[in-house]
């Protein structure tokens, strides 16, 4: 018997497929509101504004499609912004515009559009603005234009134009930026600096030229009587009887108060105005203020200063020193070094001089503002810089880990002294009432001495204490340096005695000369002065003998002695400094 397959019903095939039918419509429906919840978060989007594209995706690959009203914030932005924004064409003409691009260039918005930019633009500057259109092409191209508005007013706008090929179209991006009042709050500025510095050149220059009066007038005036006074004193200290005892001290009490004053007066002239310095020059004041400067501090100093170095002109010389002073002084207050060097030499356009110390340095990380600043340093560095400045020179502080470095320079042209003027010869009136000039008699068998010195006062003291001895004849008197070389050529003394400090010619220049004319002339120097290094000067040019107006009247006479008798007078510092 055979077996026979039964089919299946239709009811139950229709059962099966409603089944099916059934199972999936819950996966296509999810599908179907998840697709239509993308799409209104899309259009939600569109209509907020928060989409500018669509990218579809097709079979030809991925398309963007630019809504429309889309760049609507961006023009927003670019029409209400301050800086000039606009399109140009290759050839410069106006494509688009914002507003304010169009009233830098003072023109009307609607005219502007679809004209030559470069009919906006000053004769002088059209050229200029022609090479950044042609270097735009290229790339980005940047600079500084004039403009002349319809009120007559100079303008400065600054100009940045960018190459763009975008849409298909090739096009000048130009952004304008109004600099005129940038400009003439800077050009305002540097007119203030400017006067603020000639100002502070002029203030430091009369503080100089004030500090010199003072101390000449010290110098000249109250030293000076003070020695003549000393040297009085002297003269009374062996002319009165001294058997009582307390005549005796009262008159060493007078002597050793005026000496004290005279030291006084005497370092306040120095501190205020170096007298080497106009009377030596620059080196010589170095070399004199570095000797006192080792005393006072025990810091060690190297000096290198050549000696054909020449003279400078006194505000360079001056400017120079004050270097060396407030450079020495900080290394005194904050370097702590043993040591330090001075160094100044020539080169062929300039002068310099470095001031360099070996002490703690500025630590890593200390901000160099704060080592310059007033705080700190006080107005030293500003100040010595605004000298150097008034000079066309330069000032260099380099604040090292293991020392300080300064360093000065000014202009050769600025600093050497022009070349004096070559006299045949020089004839110089004396005072009024001075008849003193006339040789001694040929019978007078006396030594005959001239004496120099621009202060009567110190001249007729010098006087007084040569005549009370009957071997030496005062043959003629001078108060100015040309007249000591005029008088020493026709009087021919036996002897000398000068101040350093003269009007005219300084005393060392004035030896020097008489030296030349007459090499066996003695010459001794007799002045305020007390230093190894203002020895050493005399010596230089040629002196004999070296007498502190402090002590005439313990060593002037024995110095005449001694000069006149074919030797030499000097104080003990000198001969072991």
């Amino acid at each position: 018997m055979k077996n026979k397959r039964t089919k299946p019903s239709k009811r139950s095939k229709a059962r099966s497929k409603r089944a099916t039918r059934l199972s999936t419509r819950p996966t296509v429906l999810d599908n179907m509101r998840e697709r239509v919840n993308e799409l209104e978060e899309t259009l939600r989007a569109i209509r907020s504004g928060e989409v500018d594209a669509v990218v579809v995706s097709a079979s030809k690959g991925d398309q963007v499609f630019t809504l429309q009203g889309a760049e609507h914030p961006y023009r927003l932005l670019v029409e209400t912004i301050d800086e000039g924004a606009a399109t140009l064409s290759n050839d410069g003409t106006v494509l688009y515009s914002n507003r304010s691009f169009a009233n830098i260039f003072d023109a009307q918005l609607e005219r502007f559009i679809g004209t030559p930019i470069e009919n906006f633009v000053s004769g002088e500057y059209v050229e200029a603005l022609r090479a950044l259109i042609r270097n735009a092409a290229s790339g980005v191209a940047r600079g500084e234009i004039r403009l002349v508005d319809r009120a007559g007013r100079a303008r400065t706008v600054r100009l940045t134009l960018t190459r763009s090929t975008q849409f298909g179209m090739e096009a000048l991006c130009a952004v304008a930026t109004e600099l005129t009042e940038l400009v003439e709050t800077n050009e305002a500025l540097r007119v203030t600096e400017s006067s603020l510095r000639q100002l502070s050149g002029r203030l430091l220059q009369l503080q100089d030229e004030e500090r010199r009066r003072i101390a000449r007038d010290l110098h000249d005036t109250t030293g000076q009587k003070i020695a003549a006074l000393s040297m009085s004193l002297d003269r009374v200290a062996r002319l009165l009887d001294t058997k009582k005892p307390e005549r005796q001290e009262a008159l060493d009490e007078g002597r050793e108060i005026v000496r004290t004053i005279g030291e006084e007066i005497r370092t306040l002239s120095y501190l205020l105005h170096p007298p080497l310095l106009d009377e030596s020059g620059l080196g010589s004041a170095i070399r004199w203020y570095a000797e006192g400067f080792q005393k006072r501090s025990g810091i060690q100093l190297t000096v290198n200063i050549p000696h054909n170095l020449g003279r400078l002109t006194n505000d360079v010389e001056m400017a120079l020193f004050r270097v060396v002073q407030e450079s020495l002084t900080n290394v005194h207050r904050y370097s702590g070094s043993p040591n330090a060097e001075i160094h100044v030499h020539d080169t062929s356009d300039a002068i310099k001089l470095e001031v360099v110390d070996h002490g703690k340095g500025i630590k890593t990380g200390t901000e160099r503002t704060k080592i310059e600043g007033i705080a700190s340093l006080g107005v030293g560095i500003p100040g010595m810089r605004e000298r150097l400045r008034q000079f066309g020179g330069q000032l260099e502080v380099d604040f090292g880990r293991e020392g300080t470095r300064v360093c000065a320079s000014v202009p050769l042209k600025k600093a050497r002294v022009a070349p004096p003027v070559e006299e045949s010869e020089v004839v110089v009136a004396a005072p009024d009432g001075d008849s003193t000039s006339e040789p001694a008699p040929s019978s007078d068998l006396r030594r005959r001495i001239l004496i120099a010195d621009d202060h009567e006062v110190m001249r007729r003291g010098v006087r007084g204490l040569l005549e009370s001895h009957d071997e030496w004849a005062v043959c003629g008197e001078a108060f100015e340096g040309r007249e000591v070389v005029t008088k020493s050529r026709e009087l021919r003394p036996d002897l000398i005695i000068m101040d350093i400090n003269m009007p005219g010619l300084t005393g060392i220049d004035a030896a020097q000369q008489i030296r030349k004319e007459n090499p066996a002339a003695k010459i001794l120097f007799f002045s305020v002065h007390e230093s190894a290094q203002t020895v050493r000067e005399v010596v230089n040019a040629g002196a004999q003998g070296y007498v502190a107006k402090s002590r005439a009247g313990h060593d002037l006479v024995d110095a005449v002695r001694n000069v006149l008798d074919g030797g030499t007078f000097f104080p003990s510092f000198a001969r072991t400094a």
